[in-house]
């Protein structure tokens, strides 16, 4: 570890600091908000696949890290078990799998906006029902708005994260380096190595 923080010194010390915050485009807000935006749009696939993408376009989130709101949102969305969304429309054979979340690359999460997505692979059948499988989303998500957050069910994703951040495989080290300096441009300091991964604030609020 000497050694290291030497090689560190010696070649990052001389890179000069300029003071300057870290640059924010708050002000450029709504900017799906577009007649472009609110459409259901066909693409014809090279492969042969029917798949279902909604999309929600919603305000910054990067700031809610320690409570990672879409990231509780999209585990009950993906959730595979009785009572789940892809449950029922498995029974219906009309989906293969479902995902939703949020990709946190600079794309999808920054300082304009945050996007929501959820993606149903369908099954034929399921692309000739291709209204109702939309429907039948948007009612889950309904319903969880009408239900609220639980804090029960956000601490059981906190636990199984704080298992999964604990007992994770060693990583490439020049891939952890690179991860843990963009996470410097995202997360307080005392959260550099764990604020991608980990729960910490149960905020039903947000």
């Amino acid at each position: 570890l000497d050694t290291l923080e030497k090689w560190v010194t010696e070649i990052f010390s001389k890179i000069p600091n300029n003071g300057l915050p870290k640059p924010s485009f708050a002000h450029l807000t709504q900017p799906f908000d577009t007649p472009e935006f609110h459409k259901l749009y066909r693409v014809v696939p090279i492969r042969k696949v029917h798949s279902l993408s909604i999309t929600w376009a919603l305000p910054p989130q990067e700031q809610y890290y320690r409570v990672k709101p879409l990231h509780y949102i999209s585990w009950l969305v993906g959730h595979e078990g009785k009572g789940s969304v892809l449950s029922f429309l498995r029974k219906k054979c009309w989906a293969l799998a479902l995902y939703g979340g949020n990709g946190e690359t600079g794309f999808e999460q920054n300082s304009t906006y945050s996007i929501f997505s959820i993606s149903v692979t369908l099954t034929d059948e399921g692309y000739k029902h291709f209204y109702e499988v939309a429907h039948i989303v948007f009612q889950y998500v309904k319903m969880l708005q009408e239900r609220g957050p639980d804090k029960r069910i956000w601490e059981e994703i906190q636990k199984i994260e704080a298992n999964e951040f604990h007992y994770q495989e060693q990583t490439d080290p020049v891939d952890y380096v690179e991860s843990l300096c963009e996470n410097m441009q995202l997360f307080q300091k005392e959260d550099f190595l764990t604020g991608d991964q980990l729960l910490f604030e149960y905020k039903p609020e947000v």
